[in-house]
């Protein structure tokens, strides 16, 4: 087998996605003893070291045929900010006795530089080295120019590829139900055949009336490295519907949120919920109150949901809705606004940003008899698939024909359900819109580590080490294993 080296291993979320693709992961370097630990305990093959990698010796690494360096941007990420945050003043309401916990070194997150890269490069000359992070890496580091420049000096060529995690995925390759647009920079040494990077995710053609392996457009012809939706775009191949945008398909946030545990009314707390955070619960459930659970949902390019009816579209990869529920951000985040658990979920942070809110729900079968049950009775045995959903009934809003009213896209003034539709089109066009529960008939929980470890698309067997605080950490800083092995998958035929 073809063999990685991985600097900033992290939980090995790199190491994971090249193994899955047919690499051996044979040495992790870390800065944090817990994350060492979790990447020794997930590949017990494979040599962990807890160094700071800035003085490390680098002819000390062993010989590979891939370098992945997964190089500190936390200065430019958007969603970190630009200095080091107190978790404990951002309202971490429940854990944050955990957060306090959490060593020094979880949070020196400065320490390692793409120069390091360059000293690994010059010392073992690895046929290829693969560089992740931010759009800001490029676009805001006045020294990316001339580090570019280094690497070619040692020979390499370069490519750069821009993709979120939510649309990389195939039926080997489960998507990551996360908006996380980051780069990647693939290096090769001159000589070799260039590997195919271009992403082609799976969209529906609208014109074409098919399934489309699309292709990334950008907006300026000029920029070749940025976010999805704001510089690039995603259009059909085919010439003759005029290579029209589409939407690639996407997982939910629902796919991966552990419906059995619903959280706690919000009525029934002993410690109230902090103002900041019952404020965006409430804009929450007015952008997103009582939907059908039937309506099946894709996603828009802003990440806004988009409902239809099942038959009027192929469904994106486990795109059942699951019930009516929220994920809110609390805690300070960098993103203020609620999101529907039928979108995928904004990128993983390093610490909880990120809550479920659910109202009144129960539990359904789509198997066998399709039993229901309350969400307080044990759930029937589990097979290997996942076959229960959560249903939330509309609890408050009882009078649908007062309280529900339909809100066409077009032209058209809104109606009650207890009204017929205006004329359909062969397109959606009409929303449905509920009155809004009670904030205290909510139930609400902060997202789980395991629910931000599948968000990376990390297997369900991933064992993480350390407190919550610590797992969260882990997973917010871990790179996507879905990108990871589409890249190693893409990286093989190349090297050997």
């Amino acid at each position: 087998m073809p063999r990685s080296v991985h600097l900033l291993c992290g939980a090995g979320g790199d190491a994971t996605g090249l193994l899955e693709a047919g690499f051996d992961p044979i040495l992790g370097i870390n800065h944090w003893q817990t994350a060492v630990d979790t990447f020794a305990l997930n590949h017990p093959t494979a040599a962990a070291r807890c160094a700071d990698i800035q003085n490390y010796p680098m002819r000390w690494l062993p010989k590979a045929l891939v370098l992945w360096a997964s190089v500190i941007c936390w200065e430019l990420s958007p969603a970190g900010g630009r200095k080091r945050p107190d978790p404990v003043q951002d309202a971490l309401f429940e854990e944050e006795e955990q957060w306090r916990e959490l060593p020094p070194e979880a949070f020196e997150l400065t320490r390692v530089t793409a120069w390091c890269v360059l000293r690994a490069a010059e010392a073992k000359r690895f046929p290829c080295v693969v560089v992740e992070n931010v759009v800001e890496f490029i676009t805001g580091w006045g020294l990316f120019p001339e580090w570019i420049r280094c690497m070619k000096k040692l020979g390499y060529r370069v490519q750069v590829v821009s993709v979120s995690s939510a649309h990389i995925g195939s039926e080997t390759n489960p998507y990551a139900p996360q908006w996380r647009d980051r780069v990647y920079l693939v290096f090769t040494l001159a000589g070799m055949r260039c590997p195919d990077l271009a992403p082609r995710p799976l969209a529906y053609c609208v014109h074409c009336g098919r399934d489309v392996r699309a292709r990334q457009s950008w907006r300026d012809p000029k920029v070749k490295a940025g976010k999805y939706g704001q510089q690039y775009d995603y259009r059909c191949p085919n010439t003759r519907c005029g290579h029209a945008l589409v939407e690639p398909y996407v997982r939910p946030a629902s796919d991966v949120i552990m419906w059995d545990n619903i959280g706690q009314r919000i009525g029934d707390r002993d410690r109230p919920l902090v103002p900041n955070t019952m404020r965006r619960i409430e804009a929450g459930l007015v952008k997103f109150p009582h939907e059908p659970s039937v309506v099946t949902v894709t996603h828009g390019k802003d990440g806004t949901d988009r409902a239809f009816a099942p038959d009027t579209r192929p469904l994106p990869v486990r795109t059942v809705k699951v019930g009516e529920a929220l994920l809110v951000p609390v805690g300070g985040s960098w993103n203020d606004t609620a999101s529907s658990a039928a979108e995928p979920m904004r990128t993983r942070m390093t610490r909880e940003s990120e809550a479920l809110v659910t109202v009144d729900p129960f539990i359904v079968e789509f198997r066998n008899n399709c039993d229901t049950a309350p969400v307080d009775n044990p759930l029937s045995t589990l097979a290997g698939a996942r076959h229960h959903g959560l249903v939330v009934p509309d609890g408050v809003a009882r009078d649908r024909a007062r309280n529900t009213l339909v809100i066409p896209y077009r032209k058209g003034a809104p109606k009650t359900v207890a009204e017929p539709l205006h004329t359909l089109a062969t397109r959606a066009s009409a929303a449905v819109v509920r009155s809004a529960p009670d904030i205290k008939e909510c139930y609400f929980r902060m997202l789980q580590p395991r629910e931000h470890l599948s968000a990376q698309r990390f297997p369900e067997t991933y064992q993480v080490v350390g407190s919550k605080a610590a797992q969260t950490q882990q997973a917010g800083n871990a790179v996507s294993v879905n990108v990871a092995r589409w890249i190693g998958e893409r990286l093989m035929p190349v090297l050997t």
